[in-house]
């Protein structure tokens, strides 16, 4: 091709990769969605310790305890004045976890700094477990905080302990119930204990045994501190990330190609460019979108990770990774996409096209688990090959991994990806060069193969 020629061409393209660029990112719609809101996020996870209130609301009332030996409200009252630590809170969440979110938002909010709380409680005692029923009249009619039931069994220490009874009135906030339920819960807990004639602060410390500091061993000999949890929530962000932005511009490729055929508005493009010119200007533009995405959001999570200095978790070697593979991802999709955008005249017909490749692409999200717990097991090895999934899967395997991925594996899943998505690509421009001009029905699998093959 001519050098002239050959800029013309390209400046074709670059005028359609720009006019789909803007038409999508330069909206406000997207600016408030792929910016605004990532920039929004990150200031309200800076002003978090300012926003939040560290005064507790106020715990006051009168609360019964109908306990027959008497034992209980005079431990229950010293422990409800005492605020729990960071370490009752947890094992009080571990053994009896809150099932509604905003309780287990408000129990978590108990971590950190203790924080002021007025406690006004009156306690009441009754002798006899009789005093139940009038104690249920007494909440209904709103006069007390709280009651509860101690029977005698429950303070056996002999025999298994029994559950004590409590009523509460149906205001009453899950963290207040926390807070009565933790004081007559360790009330009756001391006292037993107390009854066995034990040393309290013997069972205290044989009870408490430090959780081990893991460390895992590779074959080489390298070592590495195992931090379990993270090696769940990381490599889930990376591939999260990475499938939110492809899949988001893939998208937007996909409606904008149906919707530019069915209004005709594609026969006026074709009359000045050339399908091929159309295709890789479409291609390139929508790229340009999903890297901002890629950049907006994986800003915003490197900067929450900044600022809780655990910058450490993510090497520089993970971002490289996360660019090559989104590369790799964005030309597979995208190529699909746009083949069969071309190819049908409304959404409804492409979901019959798209939905044999979403099965492949959902593959990653059924494998997350096994895949981040062996990362170099055959499961994980295998699917690292199969297009259109194995970047996303190569993705979670290199962030996951404690020990090194093979090396002859990350290259040649690179090269082989990279040489996948050149041919999707290729077969794309096939398929896109015949369908952006066909009308009417809707092409069979068999007809898609035919433009693609047949000259």
């Amino acid at each position: 091709m001519p050098e002239r020629a050959k800029q013309h061409y390209l400046t074709k393209v670059a005028l359609i990769a720009w006019r789909e660029f803007r038409f999508t990112a330069l909206t406000k719609g997207f600016i408030f969605g792929a910016v605004a809101m990532p920039v929004l996020m990150f200031g309200v996870i800076a002003l978090m310790p300012m926003l939040l209130s560290r005064e507790s609301p106020p715990l006051v009332g009168t609360i019964v305890i109908a306990d027959p030996s008497g034992t209980i409200l005079p431990r229950a009252r010293d422990i409800l004045a005492s605020p729990p630590s960071n370490v009752e809170v947890l094992q009080d969440l571990a053994e009896n976890p809150p099932t509604d979110p905003a309780a287990q938002l408000d129990a978590l909010s108990e971590l950190g700094d203790t924080p002021t709380q007025r406690i006004e409680v009156e306690w009441r005692a009754e002798q006899s477990l009789d005093a139940i029923e009038p104690m249920k009249s007494e909440l209904r009619e709103g006069l007390i905080l709280a009651g509860a039931a101690i029977p005698i069994a429950s303070l056996d220490p002999s025999v298994e302990a029994k559950p004590f009874e409590l009523y509460i009135p149906s205001s009453l906030s899950p963290k207040h119930v926390r807070q009565i339920t933790r004081a007559i819960q360790q009330a009756v807990e001391d006292e037993r204990i107390a009854r066995s004639g034990i040393d309290a602060n013997l069972i205290s410390r044989l009870a408490k045994v430090p959780s081990p500091a893991t460390t895992r061993i590779s074959p080489e000999g390298g070592e590495a501190q195992e931090r379990t949890e993270l090696r769940l929530i990381v490599p889930g962000a990376f591939m999260m990330l990475l499938w939110i932005c492809v899949f988001t511009s893939a998208n937007y490729l996909l409606t904008t190609t149906i919707e530019e055929k069915s209004n005709k508005v594609m026969e006026v493009l074709l009359a000045a460019a050339s399908p091929m010119q159309l295709l890789a200007g479409k291609i390139l533009g929508y790229s340009m979108v999903s890297l901002v995405m890629l950049v907006m959001y994986g800003g915003l999570g490197m900067a929450g990770l900044a600022a809780a200095t655990m910058l450490d978790l993510v090497p520089m070697s993970h971002i490289a990774y996360l660019l090559i593979f989104f590369v790799m991802a964005y030309f597979m999709v995208s190529s699909m996409m746009a083949a069969v955008g071309s190819a049908v005249s409304d959404l409804r017909e492409a979901q019959s096209l798209v939905g044999p490749v979403m099965m492949l692409l959902i593959v990653p999200l059924m494998l997350w688990a096994p895949i981040i717990e062996n990362p170099n097991g055959p499961l994980a090895t295998i699917a690292s090959f199969i297009p259109p999934a194995s970047p996303f899967v190569m993705v979670l395997r290199l962030t996951a991994s404690t020990e090194e991925i093979p090396i002859w594996q990350t290259a040649l899943a690179i090269a082989w990806g990279f040489g996948c998505a050149w041919g999707m690509l290729w077969l794309a421009a096939r398929i896109f060069r015949v369908g952006v001009l066909m009308q009417g029905k809707p092409p069979t699998p068999k007809e898609l193969v035919k433009w693609a093959f047949v000259k």
